[in-house]
């Protein structure tokens, strides 16, 4: 379980951990009914990106990189892989993380 719907407000986001402790991912809200999640580390050199609700992208500090926040692909700078996306459930007003998609 990552979050509760209606937890996160529209535009926001939250930090959690999937599969592993050590593997940081990022769930968003980007509509009233719509979540995402992504892998939080670039795939360029492993910095982790932030999310920016204004311009729906995934900024990474450390070489320039961007990501679509709508499918974590690649939008510009160093980075050639988009962001692993995380698959998730709605389970009885949960939100669940099931699996990460093949990129």
């Amino acid at each position: 379980m990552i979050a509760s719907e209606g937890e996160i407000p529209i535009g926001g986001f939250k930090i959690f951990s999937y599969p592993r402790n050590d593997t940081p991912c990022i769930l968003i809200r980007p509509a009233e009914q719509s979540y995402l999640a992504f892998s939080r580390i670039c795939t360029h050199n492993s910095c982790p990106v932030a999310y920016n609700s204004v311009r729906g992208e995934f900024d990474c500090p450390c070489h320039g990189g961007i990501f679509s926040a709508s499918d974590g692909s690649v939008l510009a700078g160093p980075p050639r892989r988009p962001l692993p996306r995380i698959r998730l459930q709605r389970r009885g007003g949960q939100i669940v993380a099931t699996g990460v998609a093949e990129t």
